[in-house]
């Protein structure tokens, strides 16, 4: 997906409702995989000595790796949230439906698919599409292989390498 393409899916996101839009700003920005959006909690964002947001994600493996959080995706996460305070006691979900509960990874899938209906794009797009945008356009920025091998949570930098 093209940057361009990526901007108008967040857009159509953000008009459709602030949890679609969180969930496609956070998917695209972070490179997450579905099942680790949906397992995140509050309470794994921190922030560190130098003021910067990381999100605790556990992924394949239940191995345990930090996403940095930009502050405008902290910003859609927090208004959804109902506050920007980080609780490491909070064991409410990242990604909260309007029931407060976790999404399941086929209804975070249908939120992509509702925006990419809503954006006009005439492509797949997957919450597995837009973490290979997260790495395409990492690449494109100029990430090194392995700071976007970090990002994804890959053992192997070949693996990193198939999305770049």
């Amino acid at each position: 997906m093209t940057l361009p393409e990526l901007q108008t899916l967040v857009d159509a996101a953000a008009e459709l409702s602030p949890r679609h839009h969180a969930a496609v700003l956070t998917l695209a920005i972070t490179g997450l995989r579905v099942s680790e959006l949906v397992n995140a909690e509050w309470r794994d964002l921190f922030q560190d000595p130098q003021g910067r947001v990381g999100l605790r994600v556990i992924g394949k493996g239940d191995k345990e790796r930090v996403i940095r959080v930009r502050d405008d995706l902290l910003g859609v996460l927090s208004a959804l949230h109902g506050s920007g305070e980080l609780n490491a006691k909070d064991r409410s979900p990242l990604l909260p439906s309007t029931r407060g509960t976790a999404y399941s990874a086929r209804a975070v899938h249908k939120l992509v698919a509702q925006a990419t209906q809503a954006a006009g794009l005439n492509k797949p797009v997957s919450p597995h599409w837009l973490r290979h945008t997260h790495a395409t356009l990492a690449a494109a920025g100029g990430a090194p292989a392995v700071v976007i091998q970090a990002s994804l949570g890959h053992a192997r930098l070949e693996t990193s390498q198939r999305y770049i």
